[in-house]
């Protein structure tokens, strides 16, 4: 990848993270949240030369971040929810959209969780409790508090991933307009 594709990647990767809080996020500002995306290790994540990037390597790096995150200011702590928006949002951005980072990263990334795909899964899945149980433990953004809940809704998004025959991420075929919190 060229120095400028990195950049312009980089740039808007945190400039959509920055988008997605809107309404209903403790915290919304450039002045918060670049200073706290700057904070994470995406390296870890993005550099091709580590190479193929697994499942159980991504998860752990997934946890710490949400951990730091949740943990580096007041306005996240116990917010799961909002800190893995903020991951998710960038990642979906810079290596599914901008397919950049680890090779085998895409298969891993976690879907963006909102109203919006909470409501398409639901719609889609009606019925399927085996998915809606975990996936709709909760239902608002701020009610992930824990990162077990969060990996509940994340263990639901997979079954439901699995149902539909297509990687988590992509999951988010089922947003429904404008979701939040």
């Amino acid at each position: 990848m060229t120095p400028q594709r990195r950049a312009i990647l980089t740039s808007y990767s945190e400039w959509t993270a920055l988008s997605a809080l809107r309404s209903g996020a403790p915290i919304k500002s450039r002045e918060d949240i670049y200073p706290l995306i700057s904070q994470i290790n995406f390296a870890e994540v993005l550099e091709t030369s580590k190479g193929v990037i697994s499942q159980d390597e991504f998860e752990k790096w997934h946890k710490k971040t949400l951990e730091l995150l949740v943990g580096a200011t007041p306005k996240l702590n116990d917010q799961y929810g909002w800190a893995a928006k903020i991951v998710n949002v960038y990642l979906k951005t810079y290596c599914y959209v901008g397919e950049g980072g680890r090779e085998g990263i895409r298969a891993h990334l976690h879907p963006p969780v909102d109203s919006g795909l909470w409501s398409g899964v639901a719609k889609r899945f009606k019925g399927h409790t085996t998915i809606l149980d975990d996936s709709h433990v909760v239902t608002k953004i701020k009610a992930i508090s824990t990162h077990s809940t969060y990996l509940q809704v994340i263990q639901g998004l997979r079954a439901a991933s699995d149902q539909l025959a297509c990687c988590l991420i992509e999951v988010e075929q089922l947003w429904e307009g404008a979701g939040e919190a």
